[in-house]
């Protein structure tokens, strides 16, 4: 296992440094929870992450201390929408910095009343948009089209016969360490 010969390869110093960092942080585990674990655990974590987002390993460094962004990506006036290509993502309710990340998870579409959506998520991408500006529109209809499939209803306009929605769930991304996750529901129109 690639995180045992990772951990094996650090000094007693790193490790105690992944275990101080793993005491006053949370990572989001496989089954979707996000609770404390050991230092090695965290680290395996952080690597899995860091790979995911295209960035180096670097077992050695624990993520640095971050502020999060609060509300950084909201679904209003965002869609998904189907009019044309479509339109599947966020707005911007901050200008953002180039470099700020994070990682989507979203659901195929599913009936308004879905009962317990959220085991339905699929990770769809590490968001990276580039400086942003408050009010642009952040897509990935490419990335939900390779998971999820499209998003478009029975009807030639793409119109769903009953509402129907798609769940976010995204998380903030920095060195490899996730902020808590927001959750958010989109009902699917024709257009705004």
């Amino acid at each position: 296992m690639k995180a045992v010969s990772e951990w094996k390869g650090l000094t007693k110093t790193q490790r105690r440094a992944w275990n101080a960092w793993a005491k006053d942080h949370p990572v989001l585990l496989d089954d979707g929870t996000v609770r404390r674990v050991s230092g090695r655990k965290a680290m395996s974590m952080v690597l899995r992450n860091r790979a995911a987002a295209g960035e180096a390993l670097n077992p050695a460094t624990v993520p640095a201390s971050i502020a999060w962004l609060d509300g950084a990506l909201t679904l209003n006036d965002a869609g998904p929408f189907t009019t044309n290509a479509g339109f599947i993502g966020f707005r911007a309710t901050q200008n953002l910095n180039a470099g700020t990340k994070w990682f989507v998870w979203a659901t195929p579409p599913l009936p308004d009343g879905a009962q317990a959506p959220l085991p339905s998520l699929r990770f769809v991408t590490c968001l990276t948009p580039g400086a942003v500006a408050q009010d642009d529109l952040v897509g990935m209809n490419a990335q939900y089209l390779a998971v999820n499939g499209s998003w478009d209803g029975p009807d030639l306009d793409g119109a769903w016969p009953d509402p129907t929605c798609v769940w976010f769930r995204v998380h903030q991304y920095h060195e490899g360490y996730l902020s808590p996750g927001v959750t958010m529901k989109g009902l699917i129109q024709v257009e705004l």
